[in-house]
């Protein structure tokens, strides 16, 4: 302080209550010290108290983007488009019928439009449709592993962990099963929009096509088609 607290009063102070705040003030404030520098701004989100852009950044998106309990599962032997769906498809984006009434589209109807049995969600399309129980399995038989009626993927990651094979050879079954589903999507999108239906017969062969070549161009060690085709958990890296 420049001078006594008590000359910047317009009166003195009196005794009784304000005698005894006076000195509580006056006992507070001797040990408070007064910096020289100047006043600046102080930017709460960042540690130095400089403003960041990122730090900024990672404080909208803590607030405004979507959390999930669940880490994201990301697949390396597959595309990134395919794992991209998979994470969509995991937190209930992908434009079902179901999803796409919620925001308030109007639709002639919400049924499946590849079986038409039940309401169109992401579970339903990929895992109770009659389409997809038949692609996966196809899978397991294909992969001679037992197939289970799944019906949501909270379900198949259970199964998933608790089938006994090799860590690697599990990673290429992953993406198997990632591919199956992104094919299924595809199927369903041209079951909609397009004017000639889609042939059921191909589509697990494009399946086991696709997976073929993208597993194997992403793999240190090559394989050959007919390893994969006959015996695909028996691949060795």
């Amino acid at each position: 302080m420049a001078g006594p607290l008590d000359t910047s009063f317009r009166r003195s102070v009196r005794g009784g209550v304000e005698q005894q705040e006076f000195s509580d003030l006056s006992s507070f404030l001797n040990s408070v010290v007064l910096s020289t520098s100047n006043d600046r701004w102080y930017f709460s989100l960042s540690s130095s108290g400089e403003f960041s852009v990122k730090d900024t950044r990672l404080a909208i998106d803590d607030l405004v983007l979507p959390s999930h309990s669940e880490p994201t599962r990301w697949v390396k032997l597959i595309p990134i488009k395919i794992n991209v769906f998979m994470w969509r498809a995991r937190r209930g984006c992908l434009p079902t019928r179901y999803n796409l009434v919620q925001k308030g589209v109007i639709l002639e109807s919400t049924s499946c439009p590849v079986c038409f049995s039940d309401e169109e969600d992401v579970h339903h399309l990929l895992f109770r449709c009659s389409l997809s129980q038949e692609v996966l399995h196809r899978v397991c038989r294909w992969w001679e592993i037992d197939f289970q009626l799944w019906r949501s993927f909270s379900e198949w990651d259970e199964w998933f962990s608790s089938i006994r094979l090799p860590g690697s050879v599990k990673g290429f079954l992953e993406g198997v099963f990632y591919v199956a589903w992104w094919f299924i999507w595809g199927f369903r999108n041209r079951s909609t929009f397009d004017v000639n239906k889609p042939s059921r017969s191909i589509l697990f062969e494009n399946i086991v096509s696709s997976s073929f070549l993208w597993c194997n161009s992403r793999c240190r060690r090559k394989f050959f088609r007919d390893d994969w085709l006959k015996n695909p958990h028996l691949i060795s890296l």
